[in-house]
């Protein structure tokens, strides 16, 4: 009766967004399928029937039972199909979140009823012997100190310190500790040779940030296996690593790219070795330092995710979540409202932010060919209204204050045209 719940409860959702006449009846009678799954929890009478309740399995006569001191084996069928199926009373259910929580606390008893000095205290401990749990479970996975990794509280605050770790390394590769490092001791870095030359060596920070990818990768791809495609997308923190993952695996590519390139420069005698001002604007070591630095945001984005399973920010994630969508929708909205307003004024200015354009200093000189004076805010007056692109970006950073009247004093402009193009900018 609970899995029929389940698969009615989800078609209800489903034919309540495809036939909005009878949502509401839809949705009062999904409440009622979550009702009915929810009240029979309450005819368990011991650990042991709900424990078999949640781990039955679809065409599985009876669930196999756990075995003693390994709460971690349970499999939890029911209650992931729950979760799957957005089944919130069934799993918000008390009976359910006990059990939950005996699981989670298992390998340290008593840590709930500590205060929160003591708690941390416990974290910090058992975060700092990550590597040692880490190497005794690749070591002998099935030692005791093997089987502690294994225990979910355990795991999730090992896992929890290692990312910290990685984000501790992405922060010193960001500050430029090598650099920072050899001034604190009084040593210079070679000018010949400069620590953001093209085609530079990883250093020793960004080898172990490489290494950490690395584990990370293997660990999407591991969940991908086990979850299969569909259900691996369906989750957004998901895809949110393999975009960042795929931007750290683009950021090596290119700098062996620019690696080889310089290599291959050298050999043939050119000028290789130049400042920074001088490289190529789509240089491989600066297209690699552009998705590095894409990367390190994602990153960081995922303490949110870490975060979620604190009592009192968990619930916030979920509010940002869908405000977040909200955003988005208001969001395109408003580039539909910007890209007709842009198409107005660009057929109106192009021709005026065209004469700015000529009137750009690009030289010392004291007049232009055409005899016009140069005016220096000419060269960024013209680029508001060039084009399409440009001039959406105009009217895009104008709702946030940073774009004045000022823009509309062009070269050349009519009183009519200025006003026109005035009133569309207000509009």
């Amino acid at each position: 009766p609970i899995l029929t719940a389940f698969e009615l409860s989800w078609e209800l959702r489903r034919l309540s967004a495809l036939e909005h006449e009878f949502k509401t009846e839809y949705q009062e009678l999904r409440a009622q399928c979550q009702e009915f799954a929810t009240a029979l929890l309450d005819h368990t009478r011991t650990s042991h029937e709900l424990q078999v309740l949640l781990n039955h399995e679809t065409g599985s006569p009876q669930a196999p039972l756990t075995e003693p001191g390994a709460p971690e084996r349970m499999r939890l069928s029911r209650l992931k199909l729950a979760i799957k199926l957005r089944q919130k009373k069934f799993v918000a259910h008390p009976n359910v979140q006990q059990l939950l929580a005996s699981i989670w606390y298992e390998s340290v008893p008593g840590f709930r009823r500590k205060n929160m000095v003591l708690q941390a205290a416990e974290m910090v401990r058992i975060g700092a012997m990550f590597p040692l749990y880490s190497l005794a479970y690749i070591a002998a996975p099935h030692s005791a100190a093997g089987r502690t990794l294994r225990k979910p509280f355990i795991k999730f605050l090992a896992h929890s310190a290692s990312y910290f770790m990685f984000l501790f390394l992405l922060i010193l590769a960001s500050q430029r500790i090598e650099t920072a490092a050899g001034g604190l001791f009084g040593s210079v870095p070679n000018n010949d040779k400069p620590l953001s030359r093209r085609g530079a060596p990883p250093s020793l920070v960004e080898w172990l940030i490489l290494a950490w990818v690395s584990g990370l990768i293997w660990s999407e791809v591991k969940q991908l296996w086990d979850m299969g495609l569909r259900e691996y997308v369906h989750d957004m923190w998901n895809v949110i690593d393999f975009v960042t993952n795929s931007l750290y695996v683009a950021t090596v590519a290119l700098r062996i790219v620019s690696h080889f390139q310089v290599r291959r420069e050298m050999a043939q005698g050119l000028q290789w070795n130049q400042p920074r001002e001088k490289w190529d604007a789509w240089d491989p070591m600066l297209l690699s330092e552009g998705l590095f630095s894409a990367a390190n945001i994602f990153s960081s984005l995922k303490l949110v995710y870490i975060f979620s399973v604190n009592p009192h920010l968990g619930p916030l994630q979920v509010s940002l979540s869908r405000m977040v969508l909200d955003i988005l929708k208001f969001f395109v909205l408003d580039i539909l409202v910007i890209f007709a307003f842009s198409c107005g004024l660009n057929q109106l200015l192009w021709y005026y932010a065209d004469m700015e354009k000529k009137r750009c200093t690009t030289s010392n000189t004291l007049a232009t060919p055409s005899g016009t004076l140069p005016d220096p805010d000419a060269c960024i007056v013209w680029r508001r209204f060039a084009n399409l692109f440009e001039t959406m970006q105009t009217l895009f950073w104008a709702a946030f204050g940073l774009v004045d009247l000022d823009s509309f004093e062009l070269d050349g402009i009519k009183i009519f045209t200025r006003f026109w193009g005035m009133l569309m900018f207000g509009t």
